[in-house]
């Protein structure tokens, strides 16, 4: 029983109908130098040790939400997209605080990766919102990057993607850098079919519920901190991501890879 059953109450689905795999990577930290180490950890070859279980969960689609690189370099970028590329036959994003829309923009869009802000698949919508401004650790969603909310399909599922925490995680060491004025986003939501929010940002595994919706982050593929520290402490959580699974008509469930 995962999280989603576990709020829900939800009855497992029916043989016939088969659920695609959905795969978050989060906060990868990825520099222009490939030996170089974020938070003492080497990102890149903490990235590279994911593939096996990537390749065993084989999802359907990748998102990546953000901090993406750590120097918004273009090698970071293309790195990335070469290691994602061959894993999921769709790859999604969002820009996180460390990166730099533009150059990401460039770079995937070549690649053929997908920016949204709506993503639709297997009858479900993943919404992309981008919370990142320039030189600001902290995240907001004015009435602009709002919108795509508006243009979600009512009868759909739905899974929002954004940087940055839309609720607190009890760590004031990123607890400092959130999503301001969160109420904005809370208000865009009511009555959509929205049956979790996902972020990342807080490099740590943190599952909680507001207003009725589910509020997951994805652990870092780089380094991740233990829960509720005044600083950033290293744990004992490796190099991870989250994954979700979403079956036809609205049942869905997600853990950690």
């Amino acid at each position: 029983m995962r999280l989603c059953d576990i709020l829900h109450g939800m009855k497992p689905a029916a043989a016939t109908q088969q659920p695609i795999t959905l795969l978050q990577l989060s906060d990868s930290h990825l520099s222009e130098d490939p030996q170089a180490r974020y938070r003492g950890q080497p990102a890149d070859a903490n990235l590279a040790g994911l593939r096996p279980a990537i390749g065993r969960l084989a999802p359907d689609l990748i998102v990546l939400s953000g901090d993406v690189s750590e120097d918004a370099s273009p090698a970071s970028y293309w790195r990335m997209g070469g290691f994602v590329r061959d894993l999921a036959p769709r790859i999604a994003w969002i820009p996180g605080n460390h990166d730099a829309r533009a150059t990401m923009a460039e770079i995937f869009d070549e690649l053929g990766f997908d920016g949204g802000p709506i993503v639709t698949i297997g009858g479900w919508q993943i919404v992309l919102l981008d919370s990142a401004w320039p030189d600001r650790p902290e995240g907001e969603l004015d009435r602009e990057r709002l919108a795509p909310i508006d243009q979600m399909d009512a009868r759909a599922p739905a899974v929002v993607f954004v940087h940055h925490q839309p609720v607190p995680v009890g760590s004031p060491w990123i607890d400092r850098y959130p999503l301001v004025e969160p109420e904005r986003l809370w208000k865009r939501l009511a009555g959509k079919p929205v049956k979790a929010v996902a972020f990342g940002h807080v490099h740590q595994v943190f599952e909680s519920e507001h207003q009725g919706v589910a509020c997951l982050s994805a652990p870092s593929t780089a380094a991740n901190s233990v829960r509720e520290a005044p600083r950033f402490t290293p744990g004992g959580q490796g190099p991870s991501a989250r994954w979700f699974r979403l079956w036809p008509h609205g049942r869905w469930e997600s853990g950690v890879l």
